[in-house]
């Protein structure tokens, strides 16, 4: 009769033949597949480069197909033989549950496919890494070890923020990976334009109002417009019940789900602690200051919003201004709550093409406001509707004062449809229409 002990080790070895099988299932299936038919997006990655490229980023904006890409240009570009190209999705339910020690099966059962690849240079595509605990003691490991190239995604910027920048020491080059820009919008689209003729002008408007309301997650696009509110909530279900409430064993997830609609339906606006928390409690939740900036941070590792400061000389100045709150994609903002505000979209929309070229974001006050600003940057505003002269002169005298403030030549304001050069008082300020600027 078999003692525990024995019973034991032949479970353990069980398991591991086991998952071995679902590795070798998974690595042919994906090398002998085809991909799947990919549109190219605008963001240029590395090919090969002596780092962990990780592409960080809100659930559905398309970190997956960015690797599909990556490998597709692999093949054309660098000439590499698809079986050295391994993508492992750590979502796939096959390999449920998954834990550190299994990744070292998942190393082997390649090399036993393949043992001529050992001595070649092979790349590693990781997709949501972040199921596996302890994960980076395994990438970095292998990193250091193996001939090859490894790239991450997460959809936590907790990966980027904490966890890369520490266990991975040095070794990471992170990229976030957002919804559709207005210019992928298009493509994925398949909208045809000359920007410089009148037709072309309404077609870009068209489409401009469009993303301001359907906003850039690519499923969205070959999806039924009824279906996009459904396919809207599923993702909101997806992030704050399971990214988030999961995570971080969040007790109140109507609390979360509400302080996100709070955001959203305030988005560009100045975000107050104490307002929120008194709006909070008049809502009758038991909720604590500490709470709300707890799951503020919770919905920022997300993805789901951002914020940014004010710019100041004294740093005490900033600390105590309150931030602005800017959203991950205008389709919350459409689910969450009712009525339009296509200026704070806009805003917002500005905020994200900003923010993607890696800027360090702040807005600027004096007496007035202006929308963005950045270290060695130009100031920008954004008015959706251009049109009247109190708003003309409203816009311009705020600029003027910023650049008077900054001792700068040069400010841009973002309208709708609106153009215009204005030389005043020394300074030079550029109105562009949004679709010009998304598409500059």
């Amino acid at each position: 009769m078999k003692d525990n002990k024995s019973i034991s080790l032949s479970c353990i070895k069980d398991n591991r033949v086991k998952k071995r099988n679902e590795f070798r299932e998974i690595i042919q299936e994906f090398i002998l597949s085809p991909l799947p038919e990919i549109v190219m997006r605008g963001m240029e990655l590395p090919l090969d480069v002596p780092k962990i490229v990780s592409l960080l980023g809100p659930r559905r904006a398309g970190k997956t197909y960015y690797l599909y890409q990556l490998i597709r240009q692999l093949q054309l570009v660098k000439k590499v033989d698809r079986s050295r190209l391994i993508y492992v999705n750590f979502e796939d339910d096959r390999l449920f549950p998954l834990q550190l020690s299994d990744l070292d099966d998942l190393l082997q059962t390649y090399y036993e496919l393949y043992p001529a690849n050992k001595a070649k240079k092979v790349w590693f595509f990781f997709d949501e890494i972040q199921e596996v605990s302890s994960w980076e003691k395994f990438v970095r490991r292998v990193f250091d070890r193996e001939n090859c190239r490894i790239y991450l995604t997460g959809s936590s910027s907790k990966l980027l923020s904490r966890e890369l920048s520490t266990t991975l020491r040095g070794r990471t080059l992170p990229f976030e990976v957002f919804p559709l820009s207005f210019e992928e919008f298009l493509k994925f689209n398949k909208v045809a334009f000359h920007k410089d003729t009148p037709e072309g002008k309404s077609v870009l408007l068209h489409w401009l109002d469009r993303w301001l309301v359907q906003g850039g997650f690519p499923e969205l696009v070959f999806l039924p417009k009824e279906l996009h509110r459904r396919t809207i909530d599923e993702y909101l279900d997806l992030m704050l019940y399971r990214d988030l409430t999961e995570r971080f064993s969040i007790k109140n997830p109507s609390l979360l789900k509400y302080l996100l609609k709070y955001l959203v339906s305030n988005v560009a606006n100045p975000f107050s602690i104490t307002k929120t928390f008194n709006d909070i409690k008049s809502q009758g939740y038991a909720v604590s200051r500490s709470t709300i900036y707890d799951y503020l941070s919770y919905l920022e590792e997300a993805f789901a919003v951002f914020r940014i400061n004010i710019w100041h000389r004294s740093v005490r100045t900033q600390a105590l201004r309150p931030d602005k709150t800017y959203i991950i994609d205008p389709a919350f903002k459409h689910a969450l709550t009712i009525g339009e505000d296509k200026g704070r979209l806009l805003e917002n929309a500005v905020f994200l093409f900003l923010r993607q070229k890696g800027l360090q974001l702040h807005y600027f006050q004096q007496k007035q406001e202006v929308d963005f600003y950045w270290e060695n940057g130009i100031p920008t505003n954004v008015c959706f509707e251009y049109y009247t002269p109190n708003t003309r002169q409203r816009e311009i005298s705020g600029m003027l004062e910023a650049l008077q403030y900054l001792d700068l030549e040069e400010g841009l304001i973002v309208t709708r449809d609106q153009s215009e050069i204005i030389h005043q008082e020394g300074k030079t300020i550029k109105v562009v229409p949004a679709y010009a600027y998304f598409l500059s």
